[in-house]
């Protein structure tokens, strides 16, 4: 089964410029890719990894006692969820200049023996698209010294293999919060956002 594996971290619903720029990216993915489905994972549910389960991650699953095979079970899940995934989208917003912490949970428990040590790596072949959107300008000007997100990001991605990663900036998000601009004005972040979705949505794997 084809699938789009959509990995959400917003909890702002609605409100969420990073959802709507995910809807808007899978419309155009389905579009343009006719019969692939669409697979569904917020971060928010992931619990932190506990000593059992990182210590159960870091062993090979040919060598997981059955203790750390039911430690590993949702690690396994999530990490079946990006291997056979025919395209990945990850929106997330930046939070405190890094990652919100369910995103990291999420990364805790991909990376793992299972997708680290593997004669073909995890995300090689796999097209991956970040939705970012942050408050303030971070995506470019001087202040990308403050982003310790992206570069986390593509740290983690291309540590699995991935050769394929694009990314798809909405900044600054506060005017358009605050009523100040509107998502259509030619200066809106949203907006530039919006322009860079087709060039990712056009993307499967092979």
């Amino acid at each position: 089964m084809s699938y789009l594996l959509r990995v959400s971290v917003s909890l702002r619903g609605e409100k969420s410029w990073s959802l709507k720029l995910r809807d808007e990216f899978t419309e155009q993915f389905l579009a343009l890719h006719p019969g692939v489905e669409v697979r569904d994972r917020h971060t928010f549910p992931i619990p932190h990894l506990s000593l059992v389960e990182m210590v159960a991650g870091q062993t090979r699953v040919a060598d997981q006692t059955p203790d750390q095979v039911a430690a590993f079970a949702l690690g396994n899940e999530l990490s079946e969820e990006v291997l056979n995934a025919s395209a990945i989208v990850i929106s997330t917003p930046m939070n405190n200049w890094g990652p919100p912490s369910s995103l990291k949970a999420w990364f805790d428990r991909i990376i793992n023996a299972k997708t680290y040590y593997r004669e073909i790596p995890a995300f090689k072949g796999i097209p991956i698209t970040f939705i970012v959107a942050s408050g303030g300008i971070f995506s470019f000007s001087d202040t990308t010294k403050h982003d310790h997100l992206r570069p986390l990001l593509v740290e983690c991605v291309t540590r699995l293999g991935a050769d394929d990663y694009m990314f798809v900036n909405c900044d600054p998000t506060i005017p358009l919060d605050a009523k100040e601009l509107a998502s259509d004005a030619p200066e809106s972040g949203y907006l530039r956002a919006q322009r860079e979705i087709p060039p990712a949505a056009a993307r499967i794997r092979q």
